[in-house]
């Protein structure tokens, strides 16, 4: 699929310094390599000098090294000079994304897009589920954490006038959503229609019992009216 943040990351994985497996950081990809970097640098055990620092020296340099292999060498000065690999770290989002008053703005932008986001004409629930889940990690980045139910909620709330009826535990993992969605899209012939907006969103309630404990579980209901 291309485009989107499948293209996104597709790009940043080409995009790796030679030798060393870690993606390059750009001027634009700097959520989607900042992702990855977590992920390899936890598979390498220096993580935690990142989050939160207080490690062994040797252990510190191991992960300075690793964001200097990177980053751009117009950077290396400016990380080089730090005294831990967690300072280098900030160092690098502070260029990229701003201080906290330019992060602030971002978020809040961002976010009144994750909030006003509706299906687009012809789009499916695959892309838009891609959609939102990048608006959430960029959001997560810029401070403002979106919690996966909240993305789960949203697809929900603004499913297309096709889907009549929906009943889900908002605890339904944002994959699991997307692959019953787009089951369910499959065996639609005719494209996917223009939003329908004026369905009922009910918010159920049902105790129960699991692992010998009382469990809620809440469930959101969607009704969309036929056209």
């Amino acid at each position: 699929m291309a485009g989107g943040k499948d293209g996104v990351v597709q790009r940043v994985i080409r995009e790796v310094s030679a030798g060393t497996g870690f993606p390059m950081l750009t001027k634009t990809n700097y959520s989607d390599w900042a992702l990855l970097m977590k992920v390899k640098l936890r598979a390498r055990l220096l993580w935690t000098a990142i989050e939160k620092g207080g490690v062994e020296p040797h252990e510190d340099m191991q992960a300075l090294d690793a964001l200097c292999s990177a980053v751009p060498p117009e950077m290396w000065p400016v990380i080089a000079n730090k005294e831990t690999a967690k300072e280098a770290w900030e160092a690098i989002a502070t260029m990229r994304i701003g201080d906290d008053r330019v992060k602030k703005a971002s978020a809040q932008n961002l976010r009144r897009q994750f909030d006003s986001a509706t299906f687009k004409e012809g789009e499916s629930v695959e892309d838009y589920a891609l959609r939102l889940n990048s608006m959430a990690s960029t959001l997560s980045t810029l401070g403002d954490k979106v919690e996966e139910t909240q993305v789960v909620e949203k697809i929900i709330r603004s499913v297309p006038q096709r889907f009549r009826q929906i009943v889900v535990a908002i605890t339904m993992l944002l994959a699991d959503l997307t692959g019953r969605l787009k089951a369910a899209e499959d065996a639609f012939e005719e494209p996917p229609s223009a939003m329908h907006h004026e369905g009922k969103l009910y918010l159920t309630e049902k105790s129960g019992m699991h692992g010998g404990g009382s469990v809620m579980m809440r469930k959101l209901v969607v009704e969309v009216a036929a056209a």
